[in-house]
């Protein structure tokens, strides 16, 4: 049986505003372009998880202004059963302003993305198999009770908590029931100011990566992925003893995929992975709103795909191998790489077999 994504998704409907720099407080800018496009991390990145071949399946919320963006979401190839449409609150919004470099700035009006509840992921889980994936960012309410559910039901859960809120320790989000963190430098070091865990060390790289391995120390989670822009990422994964055995992967960007997991100097060590940017041109570079949800559907959907070929370890600690990350870190890289030669969100999502030969040729 294929393992399938529930996706707790945030689906916005993004305005998006290019303009000749991100404007300064005080400040009236006349923007040179305006185009309305369907957006949201979790629309983002569920697009992204099915155009790289996953069985994905939207769990959200919007208005009757957005019954297009939900027709989008399914002629991408996902499963949109299980977004409900609300008669008294709008689709939420996305205020996005594009600089001539690409960079972004964002202003959220969250509409039906805050009517989530644990109803709505309950009916969605009582579909779900063990071994399943729970997705989902922090765009919507409703996290802690599907978190909490999705581990009742015996699902893997990759959290990406974006936008970071300053209150995920004292409102007691599950957030170690999480099997996966992927974030961003920003809500890496937000999360390790609440957990009182900031020790930094010298160097932009090795700060994040030691802040992360605190984190995971703290939490006792499986792995943390830290995106780290134009720097690439970082992966910590914790190798046990269930998982010491590799399941080897084709690797196309030339490491050996022994190469991560001779990191590991014991049974139960954790194993780190930096990986670099995708080769893309800076003049390539167009509009960076989409990248990171593109990252995150894809390196999902890659490891799904990888779970799917080794069945038997679905459901143990040997299901998530460094070699695994590894190589879905890669093909991430290689998607966001894409989507930022693009403008827009969906628009900008790349399919898999475009992703496939970039991961290849290493040109755009």
């Amino acid at each position: 049986m294929q393992l399938k994504i529930y996706s707790l998704a945030s689906i916005n409907i993004d305005e998006v505003y290019h303009v000749p720099h991100i404007v300064k407080p005080g400040e009236t800018l006349s923007s040179t372009q305006r185009q309305e496009n369907a957006g949201g991390k979790g629309a983002n990145a569920s697009v992204a998880a099915a155009r790289a071949g996953a069985k994905v399946h939207i769990v959200g919320k919007i208005g009757h202004d957005g019954l297009w963006v939900r027709d989008l979401l399914s002629s991408s190839g996902a499963n949109t059963d299980l977004v409900s449409v609300l008669d008294d609150t709008a689709t939420g919004r996305a205020i996005i302003q594009v600089d001539a470099h690409g960079e972004n700035s964002i202003v959220l009006f969250p509409g039906a993305n805050y009517k989530v509840n644990k109803d709505d992921t309950c009916r969605a889980f009582a579909q779900c198999g063990a071994g399943d994936w729970l997705l989902l960012t922090n765009e919507t309410t409703g996290v802690a009770d599907a978190i909490a559910q999705a581990r009742t039901c015996g699902m893997q859960i990759l959290w990406n908590p974006a936008p970071m809120t300053a209150d995920v320790v004292s409102s007691k989000q599950p957030v170690d029931m999480v099997d996966i963190l992927v974030l961003n430098e920003a809500e890496l070091l937000a999360l390790a100011r609440q957990y009182d865990v900031i020790d930094m060390a010298e160097g932009a790289d090795e700060k994040y990566t030691s802040i992360a391995r605190q984190v995971l120390d703290r939490l006792g989670i499986r792995a943390i992925i830290v995106t780290l822009g134009g720097d690439g990422s970082v992966g910590l994964v914790r190798r046990t003893k269930f998982n010491s055995h590799e399941v080897l992967v084709s690797n196309d960007n030339g490491s050996s995929s022994q190469s991560v997991a001779s990191n590991a100097k014991s049974d139960d060590d954790i194993v780190v992975i930096r990986m670099g940017c995708a080769p893309v041109k800076k003049e390539l570079v167009r509009d960076t709103t989409a990248a990171g949800d593109t990252w995150v559907g894809y390196f999902t959907a890659e490891l799904v795909c990888l779970q799917n070929a080794s069945p038997e370890s679905v459901g143990s600690l040997a299901s998530i191998t460094p070699t695994m990350v590894e190589h879905a870190m890669t093909f991430a890289t290689f998607a966001s790489g894409i989507a930022v030669t693009r403008l827009g969100a969906f628009p900008s999502i790349p399919e898999r077999h475009e992703v496939e030969a970039f991961f290849k040729s290493k040109k755009l």
